[in-house]
């Protein structure tokens, strides 16, 4: 059975939390125009549909779509912005511990070469 073992890669990890936040960045702008434009042609579907004033329905839904994609925007862009944060502490916290677990493996390997010499040095008296 091959056995291949995934490394850490913390650059990897750091590259991810670069890419959710430049991801937030921008969905704001984004969902912004795309609800903007979906706005636009409901507008003028419903007001072509209905015989109303065009320009002015048109206008309002495009506002209305458009604050809404604002706020979705909004949104997204914080989930986004939060799991980048989850990735970044997940790796502070790896961090901390490996240099924990090296501070207490070295103690110990000192320790141990304490505890033998004492028997060493008793066995050549």
């Amino acid at each position: 059975m091959n056995e291949d073992h995934v490394k850490y890669d913390y650059q990897l990890i750091q590259k991810f939390a670069d890419r959710l936040y430049a991801e937030a960045n921008g969905v704001v702008i984004h969902s912004t125009v795309v609800a903007t434009m979906v706005g636009i042609i409901a507008g003028y579907v419903i007001a072509a549909v209905t015989h109303v004033q065009t320009i002015g329905f048109v206008l309002v839904c495009a506002v209305v779509a458009g604050g809404m994609g604002y706020v979705r925007g909004r949104e997204k862009a914080f989930t986004l912005k939060m799991q980048a944060q989850q990735v970044l502490c997940l790796m502070s916290t790896e961090r901390n511990t490996r240099f924990v677990a090296v501070s207490v493996s070295r103690r110990s390997a000192e320790a141990v070469l304490q505890s033998d010499r004492p028997a060493e040095q008793g066995a050549a008296s």
